[in-house]
């Protein structure tokens, strides 16, 4: 069950994930947090929150690239339940949602410590995706606000609003009673609220009763009894994103940057657009990369550098592309591995002109990735993101037989965006002492200290 989010503040936003957290961790009505727990034991396979940003697109059928300004923000409620439980799910749902304890100092600053923690325990661990997160947000607005959620910025949020807590709690309680009224407002809360449900012919049918009175009892009003119409996400642009892209312009996002860490390794990033906004991507930019992953990089980035791991990510909605190590005892060494690796491709369209073989197995290895395996709950989550970002059944097939079709040509063609790279930037995780051995190698970047 989800509910619209847009109206909080881009400020606010980024309680959203404490917020989240809160609403199964504080208790909620009659329920202190022990007994809350025991409830979603006792009657459900599991009851938590998760926010959703969905890029979407203004046409179902589109295979260009987007601006990222059009996205659809949402507060999820997922849970799991057999059919004869599921009224109770729908309460629980329901109960979290609507009265959940958030005057629980104490529960909040024991999570933002533990949130805290965390970051600066996986910023050290998986800086790959720390560093990519922040490569992305220099590119589009809605990166760069899920950056600020939960990428690097993010730990200074979190240690700033440990800091507020502990020190002014009746300010930051307001602040999480507005985030309620506001995406619980009962002029718009029901134009923003969607169901999507996952069972067999017979469960739903048997649910339904349950489903009509759980939506009867959630609050605001209809269209027919004064509820207002949200704006239309997918024509109109995303408040958040307005407010993102003046703070992009005021901080001059696209710049190299190092983050220093205590560690023996470093996490290499280099990343730009290799497609710009209305550009069309084929699905043969999938093969290419996953090529390129699992055989240059992993050759010169694993094997000869000694990296536990050296990857690329590509993005068809964005048109944005990275390189990426993980443990990596390179730095300078690894940035000049990336930069040969459009020269690297345009060696390899040549090679699969005689060996048509290798190009078969790459096109394999690529198919293998978009259809592995789902649970039950799994295609239910897929599909409604699907349904939300607008993506129909024809562009997914159209995107599936550009895959198959995957020529040397297009291996070509990828090569050369490669090498004209759009604005391309750099993001470290690394120790102070191999930034200054990359500084002496012509790669400086704007520091800063991290964990």
């Amino acid at each position: 069950f989800g509910i619209d989010v847009s109206g909080v503040s881009l400020e606010d936003a980024l309680l959203l994930p404490i917020f989240t957290r809160m609403l199964t961790q504080t208790g909620a009505g009659e329920f202190d947090m022990v007994s809350l727990s025991r409830q979603i034991g006792i009657h459900t396979g599991g009851l938590g929150g998760t926010l959703a940003m969905n890029v979407v697109s203004e046409n179902e059928n589109s295979v260009a690239v987007g601006s990222g300004d059009h996205m659809v923000t949402k507060l999820f409620m997922k849970g799991k339940a057999t059919a004869d439980k599921s009224e109770e799910l729908f309460n629980l749902m329901k109960l979290t949602l609507t009265e959940s304890n958030l005057d629980s100092q104490s529960k909040v600053i024991e999570m933002l410590k533990m949130s805290r923690s965390g970051l600066e325990s996986s910023i050290q661990g998986s800086g790959h995706t720390y560093a990519n997160m922040r490569l992305k947000s220099r590119y589009d607005a809605s990166s760069y606000i899920e950056e600020k959620m939960s990428g690097i910025s993010s730990l200074e949020s979190v240690k700033s609003l440990l800091e507020a807590v502990e020190n002014d709690w009746p300010t930051v309680l307001k602040r999480l009673e507005n985030i309620r009224s506001t995406i619980l407002d009962s002029s718009t809360c029901r134009d923003g609220m969607l169901l999507s449900l996952t069972g067999d012919t017979d469960v739903l049918e048997q649910i339904q009763p349950s489903v009509d009175s759980f939506l009867k009892d959630m609050p605001g009003n209809d269209s027919n009894n004064g509820g207002e119409k949200l704006m239309d996400f997918y024509k109109e642009v995303h408040p958040w994103v307005v407010q993102a892209r003046e703070e992009m312009e005021q901080k001059n996002v696209l710049k190299d940057e190092g983050f220093i860490v205590q560690t023996q390794v470093s996490y290499v990033g280099k990343g730009g657009r290799v497609y710009e906004e209305g550009e069309e991507v084929s699905g043969s930019s999938s093969v290419v990369s996953k090529f390129l992953r699992t055989g240059y990089l992993w050759d010169y980035v694993r094997v000869i550098g000694g990296a536990y791991g050296g990857f690329c990510t590509f993005s068809p909605k964005t048109g944005y592309f990275s390189f990426l190590s993980y443990r990596d005892p390179n730095l300078s060494k690894t940035l000049d591995v990336y930069d040969g690796a459009a020269d690297h491709l345009l060696q390899v369209a040549d090679e699969l002109e005689q060996r048509p073989e290798l190009l078969e197995t790459a096109i394999i290895g690529a198919m293998g990735e978009m259809d592995s395996s789902l649970s039950p709950d799994q295609k239910g989550w897929i599909s409604l993101n699907r349904w939300i970002n607008n993506e129909s059944a024809e562009s997914r097939q159209r995107f599936r037989d550009e895959v198959i079709g995957t020529t040397p040509e297009d291996f070509r063609v990828f090569a050369k965006r490669l090498k004209a790279l759009k604005e391309p930037s750099v993001a470290v995780i690394s120790s102070k002492s191999a930034f200054e051995a990359a500084a002496k190698d012509g790669k400086e970047m704007n520091l800063s200290e991290v964990v």
